[in-house]
């Protein structure tokens, strides 16, 4: 259990441990370490392991985890298409028939729209 109080800009905590209750947790050193570095690349953690900034570490192997994967994944961007439109008018007609809740004034509820393709 803890609380904290501010001073300043910085947060000074104070904990306490309950009796006959404990957080338990499956992972090993190495992937809780990977979680408290924000999922930190493995060559980095690697680096900090060896200057033994990080008890508990040594000759780590990280499984791949799935958080990294997808956090890696970059996005291909679409290629815009030359837009080719028709050349005669009336070549290709684009048609929607829409529904409104609200009746016109005299009881209509559907409009149909029409979008020529030509330039």
């Amino acid at each position: 259990m803890a609380r904290a109080r501010k001073q300043n800009t910085l947060y000074v905590m104070h904990a306490w441990l309950c009796q006959g209750e404990a957080n338990v947790t499956a992972d090993t050193v190495g992937e809780l370490w990977l979680k408290r570095l924000g999922h930190m690349s493995q060559i980095g953690m690697q680096m900090l392991a060896e200057k033994e900034f990080l008890p508990g570490i040594r000759n780590m192997h990280l499984e791949k985890c799935i958080n990294c994967l997808i956090g890696k994944q970059n996005r291909v961007a679409f290629h815009p298409r030359l837009l080719m439109r028709r050349k005669n008018a009336l070549e290709l007609v684009h048609t929607d028939v829409c529904c409104v809740d609200a009746k016109s004034h005299v009881g209509a509820q559907y409009f149909v729209t029409f979008i020529d393709d030509y330039n």
